[in-house]
Formats: C-alpha cells, structure tokens, sequence
C-alpha cells in the first residue's frame, strides 16, 4: 500500500511528465473484429492479462476462471493483496452477460509508466455466456464510461478503475485514443495508443477545436445528426494527411439545413462512442440505405462484390488486398460550443472496409478477407471503433466532451467545419428532451420521500403536542444508558 509521501511524489512526477510528449509506442492491439486491448497487471505479486478498452462500459472485469479456449486467468489465491467483499455481482452487454464476484486490489498499467498503481473495485468473473470470443486474446474489459453502466448487485455499488484514480490523484483526468487500424495493406493485426492525461491540461488544449457535448453521463452519449454516403464532388475538396500529420479544415460556413427527420431517428434511444464495439450501428432503415448508395458505388466502379456481404454481415476475399476507391462516409455530429453548429467525420473506405484477414502466398494460396464495418442496430446509434480509426480522440469526462483531431497513423480520416444551421439543432433534433435516467428516478424518490416524512413529521407533532407540554412542565430524569441507535453502530463497527 501506498504511504501518503509515495503517493505526492507519484502526482509531482505524474503532473510533470504528463506535460513532455508522450512517446508514440502502441500499447493497444487487437486481432481482426476483436476491438482494441491493453495489458493490465492486477494484485501483488502482479498478474499480467489482456483487457478490452472499453467506453460503453464502467467496471473494470476479469476472468477468473479457465475457459475451454483460453487458460490464461486471474488467479484470485496468488494475489496477496486482495479483498474479497463477498457480494455477488453481474453484468448485460449487447452481446453477452456474466455473473462474478467484488472484490478489490492494485490495478497497474505497465506501458504507462505515468500512471500510478491505484486499488480499485474489479469484477471477478465466474460465469459468462457469449461473452469472450473463441481465440480471443483478451480476458477481460476496462470499463471507461461513467458509473450508471457499471455492473450490478443487490445494494452494491461497483466502483470504477477511471473513478479511484481521480480519487487518490484528487484531480478528474480524461483518456485520449488514438485508433490506427491495420499497418499496411498484408495485416490483419490492428494497433492503437491509450492515454491518461489531467482534464486541466486537455481543457488549455486548444488542438482539439472540434468537441461533441456529452449529452448524457451513462454511456458518452452524443448527438449523431446524420449518417451519409458523401458524393465526390463532396470529397474532392478533402485535404489529404501530411507527411508528419493531419490537417483539420474548414469549408464555407453557409447555413445548412439538418434533416430533421432523420437526425430524430438517429437519436431516439441513444447515439453512443463506443470502443468496445467494433462497427458502426444505425437504426435499420438508415442502414439499409447508406449500404444501397455504397452497394451503388461499387458496382459503379466495377467492383463487383455480392449481397451476403453488404446485407448480411459475410466476408468477401480476394487473392491480392484491395485498394478502395468508394466514396467516403460522412458522419454529423453536433458541435459543442454552439448548438446551432455541427461538424463533419469524413471516414475514408479503409474505415468501413474491414480487414478480417490477410494470408500471403508462401507455399499456400493468398487470400485477403474484408467485412463490412456497418451494421443494422435496430433503433441504436453507436460509434464503434470503426468510426474512430485515423483519429485522435479524448474523452473528458468531468466537462463533458469528447474532442476529435486527425491522426498521423492510420486510415486517411479527416474533419470539416463547423456549419451553422438557421436553428436550434438541440430542440430540431429533440435532443434535450427528458430521457429515463436512474439518477432522476432516484431524485424523483428523494422528494416524495422527503414530502412524505414532513407531513408524517406533521401528524406526529400534532399527537405528541400533550406529551411535550407535560416534559416542559417536569425534569427529565439524567439516563446513564448509551441509546439503542448509538449501541448499533458500534456492534456494526466492531464486526
């Protein structure tokens, strides 16, 4: 455990280095459709496992059990520092569910070298269902969202990683991904950068001109305001990366008018960022119409690739890699410093052309393999990593925002703006009405609670107004016994 001294000298080197350049090394990896994972070593002696980095979720979770594809696990009895709190917790995503234990222990990031060991809550799970992918090189997930969509138990409050580092630093920091995808056109290996950096500091930089408000503090909630096949006539006036970096630009900020309708859609039960998935989902009938304008493109280009891929989710493979020339994928989101602005995401082929694998000649026969990066999502808008490859994205979280700047690796993304519309895209869109949120049933709870207990107040006073007329008028006589409340509490504090 850390003294009080360990941990100032911890947050003056910290706060130091966190102002010098980070190194570019990746720390992120991940396989084909597998997301993008970090090494974390938990418990003392450390326990080194892979884990999913996660914004569409708050709990940091562990294997702790040996699975038929993997024996590679936390082994709860080799940690010397653990605690065990003996409550039962559990988890839904999208797709998969587990069942595990609470417990607590030091959780350490070995490529930051920055970042303190902090204890934190972790999920130890016991049970899962769907939940790791066969050869999956990850047994875990670091949840970076915000607390409501943490896991859950009978009166059990799961604390995040991200949440205990803020405590123990006595300062909020925020996280910047930096998604690259693929290195060339033979890999199917894909690499990103993760960093921690104080919110103080993210807020004076002035490099992140294009933020997107945080709607809603659950998941990183934003307003998607369309989805589209952009023409080339759109794309044309696109500035390419530089040698050393990439360009953000404007084009003319002429009054442009959202479609209303459609941005309704896209927003109705929520629009998410989301690491941990690895696509682009949109409700169903925008899908189906943004892959017939690509489905169009291609054919218009002669590339001929069948249904099963654009509508169904199929791989499509060649015996060389393909270099794309479809139109790019414009993505409108909602602009943070007025809320009759919004801004452009302008994702080339590469993002939504997945490779899935790519296998060289050398005694067998070549093939490279490609999925489609979009999916139906029913009524869902999320961003998955997809959407994110060739930027640079931070999340602050204590402001509220998450900040886009083009990358100097990975796909050529770039972005426009900001436009003006003639309104409020807010009230357009609808997207400040009134959402179902436990904090505001809770609240909702608290008040009528709270009026409750002054009527019933009321009534008791009322009834016990003789009583106390009669105390005033005799001396209490002096007790020498503790109260039952008092004796209570200190049975509770000596278990």
């Amino acid at each position: 455990m850390f003294c009080l001294s360990n941990v100032f000298i911890f947050q003056l080197i910290f706060f130091a280095e966190l102002k010098e350049s980070f190194a570019e090394d990746f720390n992120l990896f991940g396989e084909a459709g597998q997301a993008y994972s970090i090494e974390i070593s938990i418990g003392h002696p450390g326990q080194k496992l892979n884990v999913i980095v996660d914004t569409g979720s708050a709990t940091l979770a562990i294997a702790s059990y040996q699975r038929p594809d993997s024996d590679k696990y936390f082994h709860l009895k080799n940690s010397t520092s653990i605690y065990e709190s003996g409550q039962e917790i559990q988890a839904q995503y999208s797709q998969g569910t587990w069942v595990g234990k609470l417990v607590s222990d030091y959780v350490h990031f070995p490529s930051m070298v920055n970042v303190p060991e902090v204890r934190s809550d972790i999920a130890l799970i016991t049970k899962s269902h769907k939940f790791f992918m066969n050869g999956s090189g990850w047994q875990g997930l670091l949840g970076l969202a915000y607390l409501p969509v943490g896991a859950w138990g009978d009166n059990v409050i799961v604390g995040s990683w991200l949440d205990s580092m803020d405590h123990m630093l006595n300062n909020p920091m925020s996280f910047q991904l930096k998604l690259c995808g693929v290195q060339g056109l033979t890999n199917a290996t894909h690499y990103g950068n993760l960093k921690i950096l104080d919110d103080q500091m993210v807020a004076k930089n002035e490099s992140y001109i294009f933020r997107t408000p945080v709607l809603r503090k659950r998941w990183f909630v934003v307003g998607v305001l369309s989805v589209q096949v952009m023409s080339p006539s759109d794309s044309s006036v696109a500035k390419l990366k530089t040698e050393n970096n990439a360009t953000n630009f404007t084009r003319d900020r002429s009054i442009y008018e959202i479609d209303e309708d459609l941005c309704q859609r896209l927003n109705k039960q929520k629009s998410i960022v989301d690491s941990g998935t690895t696509n682009i989902r949109l409700p169903d009938e925008l899908f189906t119409q943004v892959v017939n304008d690509l489905r169009i493109a291609a054919q218009k280009s002669n590339i001929l690739i069948l249904d099963e891929f654009w509508y169904h989710g199929e791989a499509a493979c060649w015996p060389q890699p393909q270099r794309w020339s479809l139109p790019r994928l414009a993505i409108h989101l909602l602009d943070f410093d007025a809320e009759n602005q919004y801004f452009t995401l302008e994702l080339p082929p590469q993002n939504y052309m997945r490779v899935v694998s790519a296998r060289e000649g050398a005694g067998r026969v070549a093939e490279f393999c490609y999925k489609l990066g979009l999916e139906a999502g029913g009524k869902e808008t999320v961003l998955g990593y997809t959407a994110m490859e060739g930027l640079q994205v931070v999340f602050n979280r204590s402001a509220g925002w998450i900040g886009w700047k083009t990358s100097n690796c990975g796909p050529n993304a770039t972005i426009s703006g900001p436009y003006n519309t003639s309104s409020s895209i807010l009230v357009k869109c609808k997207l400040i009405e009134p959402l179902s949120d436990p904090a505001i049933s809770i609240k909702a709870a608290q008040w009528t609670l709270f009026v409750i207990s002054m009527v019933a107040l009321g009534v008791l006073i009322y009834l016990l107004t003789p009583c106390i007329k009669m105390l005033i008028t005799k001396p209490l006589p002096r007790s020498q016994q503790i109260s039952l409340s008092q004796a209570a509490l200190v049975e509770q504090e000596g278990t």
